[in-house]
């Protein structure tokens, strides 16, 4: 998809609605821009609560895809024992 913005007063544009509705771009969204080889790249982006940004964490997400992984490959994660399983949740709330 292509089209042309015009730039308004104060420096403002008006995204297309064609543009709008195919990206579900809403009033109030937040849209990253990223300036390459003299070209503008937006980005709609959604922000993470803040009680949820532990998840989103580098850490996390490499423990989810190696439960992903395990699960793949026996069907079912890590087998844990009891106790076992205590220690790693005691070390998780740490």
């Amino acid at each position: 998809m292509t089209g042309r913005i015009e730039v308004r007063s104060r420096n403002q544009v008006t995204l297309p609605k064609s543009l709008t509705k195919t990206l579900a771009i809403r009033e109030g969204d937040i849209l990253e821009y990223t300036i390459e080889n003299g070209k503008i790249i937006i980005t709609p982006k959604t922000l993470v609560p803040k009680e949820q940004a532990w998840y989103w964490s580098k850490e996390w997400q490499a423990a989810e895809k190696e439960v992903e992984q395990e699960i793949a490959e026996k069907g079912h994660g890590k087998e844990y024992s009891a106790g076992e399983l205590l220690e790693e949740i005691k070390r998780a709330q740490d």
